[in-house]
């Protein structure tokens, strides 16, 4: 039996060992089996064999039972050595001890199941916390999508608005070269020396988009003056390609001059890198010209 079983249960089980030891003998002289006991008690053999190993409590019918069953096979309750009395004592002893545990365990239980109920409590709380969180969540992504789509129409349109200012500059310094080729023919006037630079129409549609340019850098938006940039590469004659390097070199816009010489050099044909490299050597600028006829042979080769 083991050590930690409780005294009082202990007792009650030693003594329903013995009783089941009263039960009548077979006819071989053998004492009936722990099975033959059992069927006489109406119960399995299991129940019998856990309570006479006090590892389960009886019922205080089946401890009645077994007592009248010893009693009678013993030939009366003076040859038993208990009283039923004493019996039903050691039963509620047992008991008793077993209620004790159980109140223990009863109050475990109870705190257990209250824990419970909080952690519930909390866990519902926190799924509220977190539906909000993500009904949150999922409008900042539809923010976000709709300030992504705005940002892009707004991209678009800057660009369209560079373009059309771009080539309304370089439209205006076509026309008036025509105006001033015109009016050459016209009344052929010698121009004033030392002041070719100062008064070319070229230099002026470069100066126009060299303004909007250095404005569209200096307001932090460097992809805006490089479209700026591509467009006007893609549309400026030699002349003006080169008076636009010169007006950005005197501006201190060497990045963007530089930029410039490189888009120009890449993406126009040969003769048109060509006479802008003569502009160029005659604006005083070889290291320019070279430059740009150094972007017009790396991209071809």
């Amino acid at each position: 039996m083991d050590a930690a079983v409780p005294p009082g249960k202990r007792a009650l089980a030693s003594e329903l060992q013995r009783l089941c030891r009263l039960l009548a003998l077979e006819p071989s002289g053998n004492a009936p089996t722990q099975k033959q006991a059992a069927d006489r008690l109406i119960i399995s053999d299991t129940s019998l064999s856990r309570f006479l190993s006090a590892t389960y409590l009886p019922g205080i019918a089946i401890v009645r039972s077994l007592y009248e069953a010893a009693s009678i096979d013993a030939g009366g309750v003076e040859k038993v050595g208990i009283t039923l009395a004493d019996l039903e004592r050691l039963h509620f002893a047992a008991a008793a001890e077993q209620c004790g545990d159980c109140v223990r365990l009863r109050a475990e239980v109870s705190a257990l199941r209250q824990q419970a109920a909080e952690s519930a409590d909390e866990l519902i709380d926190v799924h509220a916390e977190l539906s909000a969180i993500q009904k949150e969540a999922a409008s900042l992504r539809d923010e976000v999508a709709a300030l992504q789509r705005e940002a892009r129409t707004l991209k678009v349109r800057e660009v369209r608005t560079l373009k059309a200012s771009a080539r309304r500059s370089i439209r205006a310094g076509q026309r008036q070269r025509r105006t001033a080729q015109t009016d050459a023919a016209l009344l052929p006037v010698p121009p004033v020396r030392g002041d070719r630079q100062q008064s070319n129409p070229e230099k002026r549609a470069a100066l126009a988009v060299a303004r909007q340019a250095e404005a569209l850098q200096n307001g932090g938006r460097h992809d805006g003056a490089l479209a700026l940039l591509r467009h006007s590469a893609e549309v400026l004659s030699p002349a003006e390609a080169a008076a636009l390097v010169y007006v950005l070199r005197e501006g201190q816009l060497n990045e963007l001059a530089a930029t410039l010489l490189h888009i120009y050099g890449r993406d126009n044909p040969d003769t048109d890198v060509m006479r802008a490299a003569a502009q160029l050597h005659q604006h005083g600028a070889p290291d320019d010209a070279a430059a740009l006829l150094h972007a017009a042979l790396s991209t071809r080769t």
